[in-house]
Parts: structure tokens; sequence; C-alpha cells
């Protein structure tokens, strides 16, 4: 019966995966609720409110799949709450990865994830955050099936290739939680070093075993629907491995690394205050713990190597393509360099209680000073794009009146954008960090022909209960070869809207292309 079954289920789960999950789903409501409980899109979402996110073009096969539930539709309460659940499950597998014993350590795991700045950006993409957030459910599971004393190597290779089906950045994730457990169990008096070394080999051959599989899943569908990849974030020159620049992927990473966990260039904040302090109390636990344990040199040495890949396994897809636009929306794995400081409140180093008691206040005060700064970042971001929404809506409101006064376009069906608002190319506003997803300028974007959207075009029919198709390609450049573009004015003038062969000619911006 359901009631027995239930029953059962709930006696046989562990104590601290429910206070994690309830953590991170009570933190997370506290969190995220401002963008849950309200319409504020950014600029993707004005074209994807209803969208099947058919994203094969961007080696995203599997995302079509998983965002099928929640229906096409970008549902704020229910997609977001999809994604905090999910996100949720993933901190279990990570609690569960880790052993994780004291109910403390469970909550702030599962409240450190469900804040950390990746996930609002996931959110401020929310017609495919549950997508997302299978991604991370996979690539946690990924990890966690190669831990243990029997290692589920073909479990995680389907997990490695379907979490990058859905969002390849999400491979980070499992390349850095494995490693975090790599330097743990290293440090175990038990571990020898030649074992960690024949075991890492494992890991990585699944890895690339998990990696494969995508790509030749990648390959068939392509083939199967006729689909093309497209010259996105790279992804074209990415599959084929063309242009590997080692120089220029090191510069990235390294940038990466530095300039999200220590960017002090807008000047001092609170978020690269915390990691300082969390960077320095973690370097200095981990060493005691070498020192405490004795630890071989062998060992040490192994931990070392392992310590300097945790950069390189955070922004691991620089390797493929130096030139990727690294930003907060595929930093998930970053999530891992505060997993070892939260993990190290399970451990007494000390014979002196009253250190241990030192010990465990600090990791606990700076953990939930880390959540409640990242709550801030979070609600200062959906603020941020509250404002760009309804500054954006006023505009596309004068846009649209504009257009209705303009001769001759009452009987268009086709408009084409030259140029952008100034103050729209923004994908990220400044809050401590570059919050991806959010801008303090306009979400009214020029067009973009290499994913195949025009915003303006999309609010338009949306928004003022219009039918246009926007002129693109092949079509646009010859209409521009009809018109001399530079000689039009440039919005708000009165010559910046014309009609040209029954289309509507908008110029925004400067630019003509």
């Amino acid at each position: 019966m359901p009631e027995e079954y239930l029953a059962k289920l709930k006696k046989n789960i562990p104590v601290q995966w429910k206070t994690c999950f309830a953590s991170a789903i009570i933190v997370g409501l506290i969190a995220h609720l401002y963008k849950l409980a309200n319409w504020l899109p950014n600029w993707d979402s004005l074209v994807f409110r209803h969208d099947p996110q058919n994203m094969v073009a961007v080696g995203r096969w599997f995302l079509p799949v998983v965002c099928t539930p929640s229906s096409y539709y970008d549902l704020p309460w229910l997609t977001g709450l999809i994604a905090l659940i999910i996100h949720g499950l993933g901190a279990v597998c990570i609690v569960k990865m880790f052993d994780v014993r004291k109910n403390t350590t469970a909550a702030l795991i599962g409240a450190a994830i469900i804040t950390f700045p990746t996930v609002t950006s996931v959110l401020m993409y929310n017609y495919v955050a549950d997508g997302y957030a299978v991604a991370f459910l996979l690539s946690c599971m990924a990890a966690m099936f190669l831990v243990g004393e029997k290692p589920k190597y073909i479990a995680s290779v389907i997990c490695i290739a379907l979490s990058a089906g859905i969002y390849q950045a999400y491979i980070t994730v499992t390349i850095m939680l494995l490693l975090c457990h790599l330097i743990l169990e290293t440090l175990r008096e038990e571990a020898k070093a030649s074992k960690q070394i024949i075991k890492s080999l494992k890991i990585l051959l699944t890895g690339v075993f998990g990696m494969a599989l995508y790509y030749l899943l990648m390959i068939v569908i392509i083939k199967l629907t006729g689909t093309a990849l497209i010259e996105y974030q790279g992804i074209d020159s990415a599959m084929s491995l063309k242009g590997i620049d080692l120089y220029g992927a090191l510069y990235t990473i390294k940038h990466s690394f530095t300039d999200y966990f220590f960017g002090f260039s807008n000047g001092v904040n609170a978020f690269s205050i915390i990691n300082c302090i969390v960077f320095a109390i973690t370097v200095v636990l981990y060493v005691i713990d070498i020192i405490k344990n004795k630890t071989s040199l062998p060992k040490t040495v192994l931990i070392f190597v392992y310590a300097v890949f945790l950069p390189i396994g955070a922004s691991i897809l620089a390797l493929i393509n130096s030139g990727i636009d690294y930003h907060n929306l595929m930093k998930m794995g970053f999530f891992v360099f505060y997993l070892f400081f939260i993990l190290q409140y399970e451990k007494a180093d000390f014979k002196n209680q009253k250190l241990n008691s030192i010990k465990a206040w600090a990791i606990l005060i700076i953990t939930v000073v880390f959540v409640f700064n990242n709550s801030l970042i979070a609600n200062i971001s959906y603020h941020k794009l509250n404002m760009a929404y309804e500054k954006s809506y006023g505009m596309l409101i004068r846009i649209a009146d504009r257009i209705e006064q303009t001769e001759g376009a009452g009987d268009c069906d086709s408009i084409l954008v030259i140029g952008a608002l100034s103050d729209s190319e923004a994908y990220s506003a400044i809050v401590h960090m570059d919050m991806t997803g959010t801008t303090d300028g306009y979400i009214l974007r020029a067009d973009d022909e290499v994913v195949g959207q025009s915003v303006l075009c999309s609010a338009l029919n949306d928004y003022c209960g219009k039918n246009y198709t926007f002129i693109a390609g092949e079509q646009k450049t010859a209409l521009l070869e009809k018109i001399d573009a530079e000689s039009m004015g440039v919005w708000p003038e009165n010559d910046s809207i014309v009609v040209i062969d029954n289309v509507i000619v908008i110029r925004l911006g400067t630019e003509v292309k």
C-alpha cells in the first residue's frame, strides 16, 4: 500500500538527507521568492516565453526532453519551485557522497548550494531553470556513483552524457566534486598514493567515456534532425577540437577564478571579503590536517597536484575554447571551493575542545553570513531585473505607438531592426560579481541572428498584440542594400521608423549591420 511504502521510505532516509533537503527548500524560498512570485523576464524570456527549447544546434540535445514535463511555458512559480527541489536533491547527493554525519553540516550544504549565485542566474533564465537543475542533479549523481567500495562506472558515464546534453558547463560540477573527494580521501591514514593515482585514472577514463557518449549521441541526433552546430560560444569549433590554445585557456581559467572570488576592481565588497576569509581558513585547516596526520611526501605531493587542478576543473571548457565567455551561469562548479570549508565542520582536529568549538562556531557563522549575503545578491539582482523590465516595457509601448503612427505600417507583417538601444547590450549586472541574466539597462536587445531571435519582435507580438516576423539573413542584407540606413535617424528621432517594401524598418542604434 502507498502508506506502507511511504512509511518505509521515510524510515530508511537518513536524517542528514532530510535536513539538507529541508534547508535547501526553506532557505531557497526565502532567497528566491521574489523571483518565483513575480514575472520578471530578461531578454531571453521575452523570446522563450513559450518554446520547446530545441537547442540541438548548441549541443544541448537532452534539454527539450527534461523541460517537457513543466510545459513549454515560462512559469515563474512552478518552474522555479521545481528547480529549487531538484537543486535540493543534488545537495542531498553531495551529502551522501561525502558521508556527512552532522545535521548542521547537511543544513549548511543545502543552504549554501541553493543560494549560490549560479542558482540565482539560472532562475533568471526561468524558462530553462528546471532543465539546468536536472543537469546539476545528474552531475552530482555522476560523481556520487564513482565513490564508495563499488563504483558504478556505467551509471556515471550515462549521467555525465545526459548532464552535458542539457548544459555542457555542468561537467565542472562532477570534476570538482571528485577532486574534492580525492583530496579528502588522500588525507586519510589508510589511503595510499599509488591506489589514489589508479583511482584517479579510472575516474578520468570514466569522464572521457561520458563525454564521448555525449558527443556520439549529439552526432547521431544532428544527423537525424538535419541540424548543424552554430557559432555560439565557439560550440561549432569546440566540438571539432579546432583552434586549441593552451596559453589562452590558462589565461581564461586564471581570470575566471581570481575575478570571481577576489574581484575588488569595482571596490571593496562583502562577497570578496568573505571569500578571502573562507580561503584563508580553509588552507590553514587543511595544512593542519596534513601535518597532524603525518601525511607522507608522495601523498602530500598528490594532494598538491589535485589542488592545482581545482581552478582548471572549475573552468575546464576553456581548454577546448580559450575564447569562451565563462559567465556566472557556467560557474556552479565553483561552489566546491566552499564545500571544502563547510566539510571541516565534521572534523574535530584539535585535542583542545575549546579550539574545536571555536573552529565549529567560526565555520557556522561564516557560512551563515555567506548564505545571507548570497540571498542579498539574489534579491538585488531580481530588483534590477524588475526595474529593467519595467523600463523596457515603457520603451516598448513608445515604439509600438510610433509604429502605429508611421504611414503604411498598418499593412506590414514584417519588421527589420537595425542596431540596438544604447544601454541594452549588457547581459549581466555587477552585484559584487557579474550576475548573468540581469542588467541595469534595457532588456530590448539587438537581434541575434546566430541563434535566430529578435527580442523586439517577440515583445511587440506578445505585449502589443502584433504578429510580426523579423527579417534576418540574406533577406535583411538585400533590404539594407535598397535603403540608406545611415541616413535614417536613430531612435527616438522622427525618421527612425520607416516603411520600405512593406517592411517596418526601425533603427534603434548607430550601428548598421
